[in-house]
């Protein structure tokens, strides 16, 4: 099995592909080698025996780290792209650069796990480990010492 690299990839606008799946639900298309850690990120924290909402809410990573710079470059490409735009906001993004925070309820995958022609999951069952799950959230500068941390 292969390991991740010590630093993951930084990622940029340009790096983020912006669709809609056929059901018309925003989807966020990234490189695999960012996918692979962010998917491990969003489940840091979360006990697979527990039930409720609460405990699906994934460990806070920093407001200055790699994952919350990730998802903070995912929700300026959400926003900036004319494909999806003004669909964002009706997907949680709409207070984000007012209150530099909010939850993007769309999809978030891996370029191996998604097929942009069909607009729907390619290999679903092998590509798991391209699945961001959960809602990426960057909490807003209103939570104080929380502020800029990001959950799943």
């Amino acid at each position: 099995m292969a390991t991740a690299p010590a630093t993951p990839p930084i990622l940029t606008v340009a790096d983020v592909a912006t669709t809609t799946d056929n059901m018309n639900r925003v989807v966020a298309v990234i490189p695999d080698d960012v996918a692979r850690p962010l998917a491990a990120a969003a489940l840091e924290g979360i006990d697979p025996n527990a039930r409720g909402y609460f405990a699906q809410v994934s460990t806070a990573h920093p407001a200055d780290g790699w994952v919350a710079a990730t998802v903070r470059t995912i929700f300026e490409a959400l926003l900036d792209s004319p494909a999806v735009s003004a669909d964002v906001h009706e997907w949680g993004l709409g207070q984000y650069r007012t209150w530099d925070g909010g939850t993007f309820f769309g999809f978030i995958v891996g370029e191996s796990g998604w097929d942009m022609d069909t607009r729907w999951w390619r290999d679903y069952n092998r590509t798991g480990d391209l699945r961001v799950r959960g809602t990426a959230t960057i909490a807003p500068r209103s939570r104080r010492h929380l502020a800029g941390t990001c959950t799943f």
